[in-house]
């Protein structure tokens, strides 16, 4: 199976990427094609509402680093996102990432990604555990971005404290998340 990874992260050994970096080991370990996409070392504009994909039932048109994720997203079995959360939300180039999976919804507002793609979220935060807060916004991100027709796995929510109290297990969690895609 194919398994995009989109690190959302401008520090490439941040926590989040440290974490995501290691699911995707163990997806690469259960014999899974891995394509990683770096947001902070990509050109990526915003949604326009042009309505281009509306009236044509297509992919986004916009000519930027994006062109080739949406052909990839449709050979994919899986899609893991990772983000550091920035005032209680995930960060901003994650943001319009999202937005862009505007043209994933048929102007018959039915999706027009196949079903049955696996999403799973890695978030990273400053707190020392997860709070309710984060988490709604964390949940709210994963379900825009799903575009109604991938099944959403629970987010891996992580801190900088977490790794270092027990990094050894958070790793293994996510490595085991990883090659149980």
């Amino acid at each position: 199976m194919k398994v995009l990874a989109v690190l959302g992260s401008p520090r490439a050994n941040g926590v989040s990427a440290a974490v995501t970096k290691r699911l995707l080991e163990g997806a690469r370990d259960a014999g899974h094609e891995v394509i990683v996409y770096e947001i902070d070392k990509m050109k990526v504009n915003g949604c326009r509402g042009c309505g281009y994909c509306k009236s044509h039932n297509a992919d986004c048109c916009i000519p930027d680093d994006l062109k080739d994720y949406w052909k990839q997203l449709h050979e994919a079995g899986a899609l893991v996102v990772s983000a550091p959360n920035y005032f209680s939300q995930v960060c901003g180039p994650m943001l319009t990432f999202m937005n862009r999976h505007y043209c994933l919804i048929g102007k018959d507002h039915a999706s027009r990604l196949e079903s049955g793609k696996k999403l799973i979220g890695v978030f990273s935060q400053g707190a020392p555990a997860p709070y309710e807060a984060a988490e709604n916004h964390y949940r709210w991100y994963l379900q825009c971005l799903s575009a109604g027709s991938m099944q959403v796995e629970e987010p891996l929510i992580c801190s900088g404290a977490m790794l270092a109290q027990n990094g050894e297990e958070l790793l293994q969690k996510a490595y085991e998340m990883g090659k149980s895609l």
